[in-house]
């Protein structure tokens, strides 16, 4: 039990430390970025150190040191109410990361890397499959506008093409509808392609830059998929807290217009966070006294 207690109290002390330069990069070398007139989204570096508990000691520590970054941070420098909300994404996101990362770190790093480029073959193959269909069968935004209130004729359309008919003529919205379904099965699969072919890029630039000696101990793509995920799942939930509780004038747009400059800005941010992690994952790794208590 008292080795047990010993145990728990070095992960708890170094965790703390880390949590401390999360809040010190949170503090005082983070910047806001606005998004439509409001503060939006914040850049910094403090997601390298509250991220790294997750990836060393497992999702338990990942999810108190997130939240601890997130209330503590919020105290010392205050940017509206506060919200448990946002504390809650942040440690769901923690857990996340550090589940991740016990499920992708002992996967053979070409194969994580073979299937992230096979599904983003796969997306890119149907998004634009599902385009040259709609285009074929005169598939567009303004296609019930057109029919001026007659009975749609799908005989002869693609599957996929019928598909979306049908299910769109039966609501009120049926523009709306169509024209989400268009986007859904279209620019969303060949956005998430592109961004699978960037990150098989951005893997292989990482992989070719860290040292030969730290590859041992960590692999890029599966760190950075651990990290996407839970950063993903935690700018949505924080853009949807804003959005209903914050900021009044987020609700007047699409929620994908605020959604995506986010999204966008958290994946450069994870990106380079990523490498950062890496390197100080492969410092601890090489430690005596430290490695024998990392995941």
């Amino acid at each position: 039990m008292n080795q047990k207690f010993a145990v728990h109290l070095r992960l708890l002390c170094f965790t703390a430390v880390l949590v401390a330069m999360a809040i010190t990069m949170r503090v005082y070398f983070s910047i806001s970025i606005p998004l439509m007139g409001e503060n939006g989204m914040r850049v910094g570096f403090a997601g390298v150190f509250s991220g790294l508990p997750a990836i060393l000691f497992g999702p338990t520590w990942g999810g108190i040191a997130s939240g601890l970054t997130d209330v503590v941070g919020h105290l010392l420098r205050p940017e509206g109410a506060y919200l448990p909300q946002i504390t809650a994404a942040a440690i769901i996101a923690g857990v996340v990361r550090g589940f991740g990362w016990l499920i992708l770190r002992k996967r053979r790093p070409d194969r994580v890397r073979l299937a992230v480029l096979i599904v983003a073959i796969i997306m890119m193959v149907f998004g634009i499959t599902a385009w040259v269909s709609f285009r074929a069968d005169g598939i567009t935004t303004e296609f019930f506008v057109n029919l001026a209130g007659e009975e749609p004729d799908t005989s002869g359309m693609f599957f996929l093409s019928r598909w979306i008919i049908a299910r769109s003529e039966v609501v009120t919205n049926q523009t709306g509808t169509l024209t989400t379904m268009i986007q859904s099965v279209t620019v969303t699969p060949i956005a998430a392609g592109i961004l699978g072919f960037i990150l098989y890029c951005i893997d292989l630039l990482m992989s070719a830059r860290l040292k030969k000696d730290y590859k041992e101990y960590v692999s890029i793509m599966p760190l950075l998929l651990s990290l996407l995920v839970a950063a993903w799942l935690q700018s949505t939930l924080n853009t949807i807290t804003l959005r209903n509780h914050v900021f009044s004038s987020w609700q007047l747009l699409p929620f994908w217009m605020v959604w995506f400059p986010r999204i966008l800005q958290t994946t450069i941010s994870v990106v380079i966070h990523s490498y950062f992690i890496a390197l100080l994952v492969g410092v601890c790794k090489r430690q005596k006294y430290l490695s024998r208590y990392i995941k």
